[in-house]
């Protein structure tokens, strides 16, 4: 049986294309099921003195922090992460009293209230598809 050379040029390209689309396939296939590695992530905390005043009579005081990464993690990635603030409640179990978003730099801001009597917190991020999981120490604000 003869071929055309025509015809053995085009046999030749079927064959690379099919051969390039099923390596593209399994190629994607490979990236979609890798896992990627976390990003560790700390966050830093600071608490004002408690003020007791007329609009606060049980004591109120702010507590900021600001989650970062421990690696090379652009800034604009730390921005708009949801961050918890946990109270300990007198079972001892930890309660979720608010909740805030990451502003410019991974910086959030929470006002507690009563907390004349003392009481300890926690800021908690549960973690993102590229970040890990993360809690500060304990903030403990003393009775005044």
């Amino acid at each position: 049986m003869l071929f055309s050379k025509a015809l053995a040029v085009k046999a030749g390209t079927v064959v690379a294309v099919g051969g390039l689309a099923v390596g593209g396939v399994a190629a994607t296939a490979n990236a979609s099921t890798a896992h990627k590695v976390k990003e560790l992530t700390e966050i830093l905390d600071h608490v004002s003195p408690t003020h007791i005043g007329r609009h606060h009579p049980h004591g109120a005081a702010w507590i900021t922090g600001q989650l970062l990464g421990t690696g090379q993690v652009p800034h604009n990635q730390i921005t708009g992460q949801r961050i918890v603030l946990e109270r300990l409640q007198k079972n001892g179990t930890w309660k979720v009293t608010q909740h805030e978003t990451t502003g410019r730099l991974g910086k959030v801001r929470f006002l507690v209230i009563r907390v004349k009597g003392g009481a300890t917190f926690e800021l908690v991020f549960r973690g993102s598809k590229n970040f890990a999981a993360s809690r500060s120490r304990p903030i403990d604000i003393s009775a005044s």
